[in-house]
Order: structure tokens, then sequence, then C-alpha cells
């Protein structure tokens, strides 16, 4: 197949799984109009219709069903010729791209990757972060990195820790506004909450359901963002315990009750999970879990 057809196939299984042209283009890193050229390209080159409208999104027509099935196929042996060669010499080798979420990249996964360079030198990690999850079977990763849950691919691995979630505010806005012992405290205090798609997700309602509907003064797409408020005073805000944790200036919103906690999956195709390198980063992510079960879950 050639690297044009492929890409055809790759759009399409984006709009099969996101069920929309725009959820499609995020994904991607396409424009709106970019999928449906592509996907209007590829039902011509089949003389089929791949998608019909339903209530929720895009919906497989029973064209679209059949060259699903063989498009994952496709994508499996892809994944598979992309590792032959470390495979053939038996020596991990290779990049190995990892989907996981900036914040478990940058606070948890970051400070190992000198020792894993030292363990497996012919290897090159690859953070995806910023279309997190990414996708193995399109050839966005190889291994990721989920929180919640396993996700809909067919994908192989297991729960390898629990990642903490508390309230955090600065020191110095505690001293100059105490912090809520009770829930009918939260409306005296300003609550920094998510905006946009992250407005939706399990943590946001989470938080919404603890703070009893408390007004929120300002929203953060980025965990980064929210972060930078909780640090220049500005409010209270739920981070990760893995965020929090780690800045001296912040104090957790009583701090022996850990709120929420989320489980982390650990995440490969199945085609490429006893290939040397896929395999090394996965035993060392594993590995680093392990020694790490109570910085991520937020014990102190």
């Amino acid at each position: 197949m050639s690297q044009a057809n492929w890409d055809l196939y790759r759009v399409f299984l984006a709009v099969a799984e996101a069920r929309s042209y725009s959820g499609a283009g995020r994904q991607l890193k396409l424009s709106h109009a970019t999928v449906g050229r592509k996907i209007t390209e590829l039902e011509e080159a089949l003389g089929t219709k791949l998608f019909v409208q339903t209530n929720d999104g895009f919906g497989l027509s029973p064209g679209g069903e059949k060259l699903k099935a063989e498009a994952d196929e496709i994508a499996s042996a892809v994944l598979r010729a992309g590792h032959a060669l470390s495979d053939a010499s038996g020596t991990p080798q290779g990049i190995v791209r990892v989907s996981t979420a900036a914040t478990l990249a940058g606070y948890w996964l970051m400070p190992h990757m000198s020792a894993f360079t030292e363990r497996y030198p012919q290897i090159e990690i690859e953070f995806v972060t910023d279309a997190w999850p990414a996708s193995v079977t399109r050839r966005e990763a190889e291994i990721v990195i989920r929180l919640y849950g396993p996700g809909e691919e067919n994908l192989v691995g297991r729960k390898i820790a629990r990642c903490g979630v508390a309230f955090y505010a600065s020191r110095e806005y505690a001293d100059a506004n105490g912090l809520p012992q009770q829930r009918g405290e939260w409306a005296d205090h300003r609550l920094i909450g998510f905006a946009g798609e992250a407005n939706d997700a399990e943590l946001a309602r989470w938080a919404a359901h603890v703070t009893r509907g408390a007004p929120t003064y300002l929203r953060c797409s980025s965990m980064a963002d929210m972060v930078s408020a909780v640090r220049t005073h500005g409010g209270i805000a739920p981070l990760t315990c893995l965020q929090g944790d780690a800045h001296a200036d912040l104090v957790r919103v009583a701090p022996e009750k850990l709120f929420s906690a989320t489980d982390v999956w650990l995440l490969a195709h199945p085609d490429l999970t006893n290939t040397p390198a896929v395999r090394a980063v996965l035993d060392f992510i594993a590995e680093a879990a392990k020694t790490d079960r109570n910085m991520l879950l937020g014990r102190i």
C-alpha cells in the first residue's frame, strides 16, 4: 500500500473513532475541510458510502464496517513492519512513542528518563502529550498511558497505579483567606475550574460535585495554566497530587483526605508488546509505577 493510500485509511479510522470530522481533525491536526475532502476521496476511490449521519455523529455504513475491519488489519501490519528491524537483532533499539497526559510525563516520568537512557542507550522515547490519548491503531504511538479506563482500542495491558487528585491553594492564599473545612464554606472562596473540553472530563465533574456548584471565577483549559493560577494566589483548584505536592508553596485542602483517585493504565498494541524496544519501555514504566506508588496516589 502506498503512503498516500495509508493516509486516507488513517483519516477514515480517525473519523470512525471520533464520529465527527472535527473530532478526527483535532486528533490528526487537520482541518475539518481536509478531513472531509479525504473521506470523499476515499469513498470515490472505493465507490461506496462509508458513513451515515446519526443522532450522535457519523456511524459506519455497511461498506464502512467492512472497510474498518480491513483497515484495522492493515494498521496492525504496518505496526509490525515498523518494528521488524529491532526484532531481527533482538537488541532493544529504535524510537518508542509513549502517549500520556502532560502531567504524568512532566511530573512523574521525566525524572526517570536519565536512568532509562543509561539502561537502554539505543532506545529513544518520544512522549506524545499534545494529542493525548493518541491512537496506537493509527500509528500515533506504540504505548498509551491512560487515566480512568483502558479505552476502546484493541489494546492489551493493565492497571499499574492510582493517581490521586485533591484541591490545592497557595500558602499565601490560605494565610489570607483560610481554607474550606465544610462544603458550605466553598462559596466563600475563589474557585478555579476547567474550560472547554476539559470541563466535560471526569475530574471536572467530580470537582463540581465536591464544591456543590460554588461559583467559579476563573477557568483554564490547560493544567499548566491552572497550576500557575494557584501558585500566583488566584484561588483553589483541583490538581493531581503529582502536581500539587511537587510545589512547596502549595497546600492541600483537608490534607489527610484524598478526595479522588483514578486508575493509571499502561497499554500497547497486542502485536507490539513482545518487540524488544516496546517491551523494555513497558517494563520500565511498570517498574517506575511500583516504586512511585505512594507519590502517584498522593499519600502524605
